[in-house]
Order: C-alpha cells, then sequence, then structure tokens
C-alpha cells in the first residue's frame, strides 16, 4: 500500500508556471487517494527572499533548499554544495519521520541527475522518473541527444525503480535510449477544483485566447498572429490577448509580427497573471487558441493548457502535432488545424468565430471529455496502482 510519496523538483513552488501547475494537481489527486506527498524544489533561490523556503500550501508540505548568495564560480559551487547538504537533510528527516514509498524526480538534466540520485540511494530510498518532454537538447530543436549522453542516462536510469512519462513517444525515447523499464503514461492531469463554480462572466471585450509560455520553439505564436491578421477584418469585435512571459528575443518576434500585420489595436501580449485567475480568463473568452511547430520537440510533449482550455468550457482550436489526436477529435471535443499553416488556421478560425452554436457544443464535448479523463484523482488512482506493482 502507497503511504506517502516525495517529488524533488528544479522549478519554483509553489507559485510558477506549467510544471509547477502540473505538480501541484499530481500532488492534490494523491493526496485525495490517500497519499501523503511532500514537495523538494531546488530551483535557485535569492538568499534575500521574502518567500517562505517552507510551509504547507493546500495541505501539501515544501521545502526549498537553493539560495542563491554568491556570483561567479566558486559562489555558485558554494552555493551549491549548501544545497545539495540542505536537500538531503530536508529528505532524510522526513524519511525518519515517515519513511517514503518513492521519490520521484521531476526533471531530466543529467547534471541534476547525477547529483540528486547519489543522495536518494544513500538514503536508501527509491525513485521514479518523470519526464514531460524531449531533454535537451532536443528542446533547443535538435533531432537527438549525444551518444556521451544516451551513455550517461542509461548509466543513471539503472537506480530508478521506473518511469512517469507524458507520451508513448518519450517512452519509445527512453526504452531505446536509457534502457527499458517500467513505464506510466500519464499525458494530461489537471485540478478540476480551480474550474469549479465557473461561469463565463459578461466582457466588455471579445477576445481569442493564447494562454502558455510563450517560448517560440515551443509555441509559434507568430502563427496564430498570422492567421488572425487574415479574418480580423471580418470580425472587428475581436481582439487577440496573448498571455505569458517570452523571452527578450522571442518577444522582439511577436511585436515585430504584431506590426508587420498592422494589429497594433487588435494583439495585446498580456504578460503573466497569477495561477489563480487563470481559469476565469479561459472561461471568459470567445475561443482559445495554441499553435505548435512541427518539431522533433513537438513530437513527444502534450500540450498541458490543453486540458485546461478544456475544463473552462470554451471552444479551442489547436495544431495536429504529437499525440494531440489520440484525445481528441476534430469537430468533435476540439478543432484542429494541420501546424505551420496561417491559411488554414485563419479558415478554421474563420468557421468556428462563424458557427457559436456549434462551437459551444464542441466545447462542452471537451468539458465532459476533460471531467472523465483528466481529473487529478482517477489519474493519480490509477498511478497509484501502478507505483503498488512495482513494490
Amino acid at each position: 500500500m502507497i503511504k506517502k510519496i516525495g517529488i524533488a523538483c528544479a522549478y519554483q513552488f509553489p507559485e510558477g508556471m506549467a510544471p509547477t501547475i502540473r505538480i501541484l494537481a499530481y500532488c492534490k489527486g494523491l493526496q485525495q487517494n490517500g497519499v501523503k506527498c511532500e514537495i523538494f524544489t531546488f530551483k535557485e533561490t535569492p538568499s534575500d527572499t521574502h518567500e517562505p523556503l517552507s510551509g504547507i500550501v493546500e495541505g501539501i508540505p515544501f521545502h526549498k533548499s537553493y539560495l542563491k548568495h554568491g556570483n561567479g564560480t566558486l559562489g555558485k559551487l558554494r552555493d551549491k554544495c549548501s544545497m545539495l547538504q540542505r536537500l538531503k537533510e530536508q529528505i532524510r528527516r522526513s524519511n525518519d519521520s515517515e519513511p517514503f514509498d518513492y521519490v520521484l524526480l521531476s526533471f531530466d538534466t543529467l547534471d541534476k541527475l547525477y547529483t540528486i540520485v547519489p543522495i536518494g540511494k544513500s538514503l536508501g530510498i527509491k525513485m521514479l522518473f518523470i519526464g514531460d518532454e524531449f531533454p535537451e537538447p532536443i528542446r533547443r530543436l535538435r533531432e537527438d541527444i549525444p551518444s556521451w549522453h544516451k551513455l550517461a542516462y542509461r548509466f543513471i536510469h539503472r537506480y530508478l525503480k521506473g518511469r512517469i512519462l507524458m507520451t508513448k513517444n518519450l517512452k519509445r525515447f527512453y526504452d531505446e535510449r536509457a534502457g527499458v523499464m517500467p513505464t506510466y503514461i500519464l499525458n494530461s492531469i489537471i485540478d478540476e477544483k480551480r474550474f469549479e463554480g465557473l461561469k463565463r462572466e459578461l466582457v466588455e471585450q471579445k477576445y481569442l485566447c493564447y494562454m502558455g509560455n510563450m517560448q517560440l520553439a515551443k509555441d509559434n505564436v507568430d502563427n496564430i498572429i498570422k492567421a488572425f491578421s487574415m479574418v480580423s477584418a471580418d470580425y472587428p469585435d475581436y481582439q487577440l490577448w496573448l498571455f505569458g512571459t517570452p523571452s527578450s528575443q522571442d518577444r522582439m518576434i511577436v511585436e515585430q509580427a504584431i506590426r508587420e500585420h498592422k494589429l497594433e489595436e487588435k494583439v495585446f501580449i498580456k504578460g503573466r497573471v497569477d495561477f489563480d485567475k487563470v481559469p476565469q480568463i479561459l472561461t471568459n473568452a470567445s475561443l482559445l487558441v495554441t499553435s505548435q511547430p512541427i518539431t522533433k520537440r513537438a513530437q513527444g510533449g502534450f500540450p498541458t493548457k490543453m486540458a485546461e482550455y478544456m475544463m473552462s468550457g470554451t471552444p479551442m482550436l489547436v495544431t495536429n502535432v504529437g499525440e494531440i489526436y489520440k484525445y481528441v477529435q476534430n469537430g468533435v471535443t476540439a478543432y484542429m488545424v494541420e501546424p505551420c499553416d496561417p491559411d488554414a488556421y485563419s479558415q478554421k478560425l474563420r468557421y468556428i468565430l462563424s458557427h457559436p452554436a456549434e462551437a459551444e457544443q464542441v466545447a462542452q464535448r471537451a468539458y465532459e471529455y476533460a471531467t472523465a479523463n483528466f481529473c487529478s484523482k482517477p489519474v493519480t488512482n490509477k498511478l497509484i496502482k501502478f507505483l503498488t506493482q512495482l513494490n
């Protein structure tokens, strides 16, 4: 029987971007199934931060271990050594209080695996790997990882008990490069309570909404902008709102696309919003949009935003990349279009905006599908069964 799970991650907690929201859904689902959960994050945190370094959020204990004091090579090395010492002590103390059945490792870079896995092994804790997309350098649009990376992954994964991966493409990738081991496919999970009781509010301005990190290598927002420029004149009541915090270089490209298509009064970069405000923004939108390019990276992942889009009850338009087609059907639970084709994207935009009644029906079926397949309690219940079989 699984009683306690730890999660070690390399991103912000309790507030953050998509990975943070996803891991929160993990934890809440585990708790709903009677499993205690505890978070250990070693994302760099400024030493003068006013944020708590440990605490409890929605019943989930969390600890931060990486305090950044110095600069330069020696300063960073001292901070990292201190982080490792604190992290080991935090995990050891919790494990002594009540043993972990497993600690899940929610990161994939080799430097982190080769520093954190030895900590778990030294404490006698069983570990599993969580993978949500292909590792570097594929995330930087390469086609594969170097041969020495494959050898390094194969060696370190020998000390793990299994993997929790987002797609079958990722399973194939790690099986071939790091060795076959028990794997659970968990493509999407959502904390449905964030969407409970939401109703579409009356808004002064109708808008199409993109919600994401606006990293163009992952989401080619410029494709959406170009497509929107082709229909904007025929639908003057609508604006396109882009939520996210792109890098300075990506922001320049997005702003250039807006200027190029003379959409300065129609397309707006809204920046990042608090995660608790996201559900209402999605619900109030007329249409939710996303776009991914044809890349190796896109083949491995699954848009975490898609489950949120579906739970909002708002129609959505997505590009047909990766394994999306296995979970949604065009015109049934979503509208889909082939990637990197702004003409096709604009035609689909035009169709959706011209058929609002049908779009509402599609959105309702999407909500029902997400409720049945992506909610945190049933998804983690299946995960618990997988973990139990590993014992």
